[in-house]
């Protein structure tokens, strides 16, 4: 698996070296990292005032993949559960890429670089190529996740064999994304799409993958309009951990409709895990909402707020 992030110099004047920076690899080295699945390699392949080019290569260990995915449950990685030995997550962009961008970019996924955090926070010329991503969906579905990001996209399908065209395409596409992003914002779009488009896990969807999430798509998932399908896949369509996330989602649109903390609106997301009251749960073919007012006023007399109004729809919903 390979992957490159590109930048130029900018009108300002800063030095497109400083890609370094906000990486936090050097480009005069060769970095390698250990992974649960294999090996990554950080390398600058052209490292000049004006034009820097980092590259990720992921070098995975079949063997390790087969014996790590033994005993896995759902969310696991279908190709390599199926064809054990023989299958594509060596070669092809998948969620065994997205942890290793996680793994090997954590400083810069967060926005943090100490040396420069102006350049951090700032949009980048940015150009990242992908030459064989998974895409269960073909190259429509890339546009559709990539585009409403402000990317622009290039992917072309690659065919199943090109001595024999008739055959048609595979499910892989050879990925171009450019674009004015934060560097930090272009790994997490990264991070959450790979396996969204790849749409198999090479491990088990355990709850706290809902944070993950939220996390890496915050300020952009919420409004997204593939936002239901993005969720879907990520989870490993897991129904419980579907609807926690998206409801998860709609409190934080709410939040900052209203310019205030989700926290105020955790009433809209109920605790799963704890057990009804005794002595107030409610009875046999009654409404939990039985007793309050529906005429738009709170159950103090006083005037439901925009906040309680739009709560009160997200639990009717």
């Amino acid at each position: 698996m390979f992957l490159t992030i590109s930048t130029t110099a900018t009108d300002a004047g800063a030095p497109a070296t400083d890609l370094g920076f906000l990486l936090h690899k050097h480009p005069d080295k060769v970095q390698a990292f250990s992974t649960s699945h294999g090996r990554a390699h950080v390398f600058y392949p052209e490292a000049t005032p004006e034009r820097c080019t980092a590259a990720l290569l992921l070098e995975v260990d079949p063997v390790a993949l087969v014996r790590r995915g033994k005993g896995r449950g759902r969310g696991g990685a279908p190709d390599s559960a199926l064809a054990q030995y023989v299958n594509d997550r060596p070669y092809a962009a998948s969620s065994l890429f997205a942890v290793a961008i996680a793994a090997v970019f954590s400083t810069a996924m967060h926005g943090r670089c100490n040396a420069m955090p102006e350049r951090a926070a700032a949009p980048l010329p940015l150009r990242i190529e992908i030459p064989a991503l998974s895409a269960r969906g073909g190259a429509g579905l890339v546009r559709a996740l990539l585009e409403p990001l402000g990317w622009q996209v290039e992917a072309e399908p690659v065919a199943l064999d090109e001595q024999f065209p008739q055959w048609g395409d595979s499910r892989y596409v050879s990925l171009v994304l450019t674009g004015e992003q934060r560097l930090s914002d272009a790994l997490r779009h990264l991070y959450v799409l790979l396996p969204v488009l790849d749409d198999a896990k090479h491990y088990w969807v355990a709850p706290d993958e809902v944070d993950k999430l939220l996390r890496s798509g915050s300020g952009w998932l919420e409004a997204h309009p593939e936002r239901d399908l993005i969720t879907r896949r990520y989870l490993a369509r897991r129904r419980a951990l579907t609807r926690q996330a998206h409801q998860r989602l709609e409190l934080a649109r709410l939040a900052e409709a209203d310019d205030t903390e989700p926290e105020t609106l955790d009433n809209a997301v109920p605790d799963d895990n704890a057990a009804p009251d005794a002595d107030t749960s409610p009875d046999a073919g009654t409404s939990p909402d039985a007793d309050a007012p529906s005429d738009g006023t709170a159950p103090d007399g006083r005037p439901a707020t925009l906040a309680e109004q739009r709560r009160a729809a997200v639990l009717e919903a």
